[in-house]
């Protein structure tokens, strides 16, 4: 009997002992959950200073409004981000949250994005349909997405009323028409003013925007589009027409040579900023845009429009909008994935994307964010932008032939070093080879 009252004894300890090991197991498990969990983030803006300063607080307040998650947001260098991401994405290091691009750079790799389908059911309408589309795997509004939109992005022309009246134009009237455009930079030139600002050193940006511009009013959507598959050619009539539009300007003078030698990024940008030309093929959002110019010119010495249209364009309102040009994404390796979707939502909507906006200028494409309506400038391009929205060409070519297309558009336009017959040809020879 006393063996057998020492032996209860014993599996009674024994039970209470494994009770409580199990009551602190559930209760270390528990903290765990509960306890803060830490967001990285990457992001290749997150160094400017304007930029910076306003994703600083947007994450102050996603951290104010959800105490159980801590932000570690880091600046990443833009020359080699995605060689970065790349790596990341192989070592399956700490990374979450990561700002990107919409273009080919970002669906190369798109395969280490996280899908966000499940995640934003609930605010989904709540994004424009092109800026979807744009962040969409399969090009759709409603599935594949796998980036949420921080700015809506496209191209346009703007210049300076002040030169132009200064010139004997009036600046009330919009020099959008081809012939219109080419006689507004012939006074310019003649009254020792740079009709254009051309940014083209390293990648010829100030080209390049100009063809998107241009393209826009001579093709299609459906021909636009027809880029991705190689269903639309590089020699087709239209195409030839922008290059010769282009390389017109040049030959006439309209773009300095020294204007053509500065690169874009800042050099061309400050240089309109400053008044030292009239015209600047610039953005939408972003940078090199309404807010950066009317900051620096004032907002009723700035005029804008969507392209230079020739006589026989055939949409000649067309608005080149890209739908999305930078956002958010989740790693598909993050462990915190419903998190990171939270925060990624909570950035690109509301009172952050509203942050964003009002500090920066860009366009951000969520309609919870109120806009500006007092500024006509803005107002202008958010009606062409959503009433006139044509395909970005950027934004179809292969991303395997960029390099070798500014190459070429620099031996073309700026050295001088090959025919037109040649520069399309191989255009196209490098687009058919990275199909």
């Amino acid at each position: 009997m006393k063996k057998n009252a020492t032996r209860i004894g014993i599996i009674l300890v024994l039970v209470l002992l494994i009770a409580g090991a199990a009551t602190l197991g559930a209760q270390g498990q528990k903290g765990e959950a509960e306890g803060p969990i830490t967001l990285t983030v990457w992001n290749f803006k997150y160094a400017e200073e304007i930029g910076g300063k306003a994703f600083r607080e947007m994450d102050r307040l996603f951290m104010e409004q959800n105490p159980g998650i801590i932000i570690d947001h880091q600046a990443q260098p833009e020359s080699n981000y995605y060689q970065l991401l790349i790596s990341a994405f192989s070592a399956k290091s700490d990374l979450d949250v990561f700002l990107t691009h919409t273009d080919q750079r970002a669906w190369g790799i798109s395969e280490s994005y996280y899908l966000l389908d499940d995640q934003i059911k609930d605010v989904m309408d709540t994004y424009a349909d092109s800026a979807l589309e744009a962040c969409s795997e399969t090009k759709s509004k409603d599935s594949g997405i796998k980036i949420l939109p921080l700015t809506a992005q496209g191209n346009g022309f703007y210049y300076n009323k002040t030169l132009l009246k200064q010139a004997g134009l009036d600046p009330e009237v919009v020099p959008s028409d081809w012939n219109t455009f080419l006689n507004a930079c012939e006074k310019l030139k003649n009254a020792g003013i740079t009709p254009i600002i051309y940014g083209n050193q390293g990648s010829p940006f100030g080209i390049c925007f100009t063809y998107r511009t241009i393209l826009g009013t001579l093709l299609s959507s459906d021909e636009i589009d027809g880029f991705t598959d190689g269903s639309t050619t590089f020699k087709r009539d239209e195409y030839v027409q922008a290059t010769r539009m282009i390389k017109e300007l040049f030959d006439k003078g309209y773009v300095n040579v020294e204007n053509s030698s500065i690169p874009y990024f800042m050099d061309g940008i400050t240089d309109f900023q400053a008044g030292k030309g009239a015209f600047f093929c610039g953005l939408n959002s972003d940078i090199a845009h309404w807010k950066d110019f009317g900051t620096a010119l004032g907002y009723e010495n700035v005029g804008y429009f969507s392209a230079p249209v020739a006589s026989n364009a055939k949409y000649p309102l067309a608005q080149v909008n890209q739908g999305a040009g930078i956002g958010f994404a989740v790693a598909d390796h993050s462990p915190h994935k419903e998190a990171a979707a939270k925060y990624v939502k909570f950035m690109t909507s509301g009172e952050a994307g509203k942050v964003f906006m009002d500090a920066t200028g860009a366009i951000v494409p969520n309609s919870t964010i109120p806009v500006d309506a007092s500024n006509p400038m803005l107002t202008d391009i958010l009606e062409k932008m959503n009433s006139h929205a044509t395909p970005d060409i950027m934004n179809r070519v292969p991303g395997g032939m960029i390099t070798d297309y500014y190459n070429f558009m620099t031996l073309y336009f700026i050295s001088g070093e090959i025919s037109e017959s040649r520069y399309i040809d191989q255009v196209e020879a490098i687009y058919r080879s990275n199909l």
